[in-house]
């Protein structure tokens, strides 16, 4: 992945250590084996068993090109989908290595959505196998992460990632009339809804949907927010519409299907042609 506390960055997640694992025995009825049928194992060496007494265990999948998952809470209800927006807590560290990232210090879950690059492809993926609620953690190998170049310095070149997860919650888009989805994530009490010709001011990242999905652009590489006057400015459509129901303060993924963004044209060397788009704001006024 990426490491994503502003979205700039991409989360990558680490497993958080599992308390009393060292103490366990290995018998043929313990959830825990010293040994996997994949490579990726945590620093103590430990993994859930992949049966037990010959039936296969319900809190382990396991997929042919090493992508697993241990849960230690599992719901059978409210399955993460493709374009959801999720909350969650999360640790990220190199498989039988150092904790890399987390949100710990921020005290709070922090928003991921998937389809939209923001994710590497192990996590994504991992995380649509998981619901509201469940717990665990997502073992990634190294090419579903950052593959054989690894990332900067701080994941070495062909490293397995591992990912420990909370899904806190599953966040619910206003669906617009047009088609437009806001998903507001931090919500306000006190803020206003802009009216006409008011002064938005927010920060923002820009991202593309589907096959090929990146962030092509935001604010904070401009080292300013960006402004604009509500249902009068040279803006994508959507944009308007989705600033429609968010108010000042309040953060949200806008949703905006390809006709009320660039449409068959796209952005030049940014958003390719008729391509859904979204956009990650945190509105910080409204004037």
């Amino acid at each position: 992945m990426r490491i994503l506390i502003s979205p700039i960055c991409f989360f990558v997640l680490s497993a958080c250590d599992l308390k009393g694992v060292d103490d366990v025995e290995t018998t043929n009825d313990s959830i825990f084996s010293n040994k996997g049928e994949l490579g990726i194992v945590d620093q103590n060496g430990m993994m859930l068993v992949d049966s037990i007494n010959g039936q296969p265990n319900e809190m382990v999948y396991n997929r042919k090109d090493g992508l697993r998952i241990e849960w230690t809470k599992k719901n059978t209800e409210n399955q993460i989908q493709l374009n959801d927006v999720v909350m969650v807590n999360y640790v990220a560290r190199v498989a039988a290595g150092e904790e890399y990232d987390s949100n710990t210090e921020l005290g709070e879950p922090v928003p991921l959505k998937t389809n939209i690059g923001m994710l590497i492809k192990g996590w994504e993926e991992g995380m649509l196998l998981m619901h509201a609620g469940d717990k665990g953690r997502i073992m990634i190998p190294a090419a579903l992460a950052y593959g054989e170049n690894g990332y900067d310095d701080i994941v070495p070149p062909s490293a397995d990632i591992i990912v420990e997860i909370e899904i806190v919650s599953i966040v619910q888009p206003i669906v617009l009339p047009e088609g437009v989805k806001v998903y507001t994530w931090k919500t306000s009490k006190t803020g206003k809804k802009p009216t006409k010709n008011q002064l938005i001011t927010f920060d923002y990242f820009a991202y593309t949907m589907g096959e090929g999905a990146k962030m092509y652009d935001n604010s904070y590489s401009n080292d300013a927010p960006f402004s604009f006057k509500f249902e009068n400015a040279g803006v994508v459509e959507g944009l308007h519409q989705g600033m429609s129901v968010i108010k000042e303060g309040e953060n949200a993924f806008i949703e905006i299907p390809a006709e009320l963004a660039y449409g068959k044209k796209g952005l030049i060397d940014h958003v390719p042609s008729n391509a859904s788009i979204v956009y990650d704001v945190r509105v910080n006024s409204i004037k």
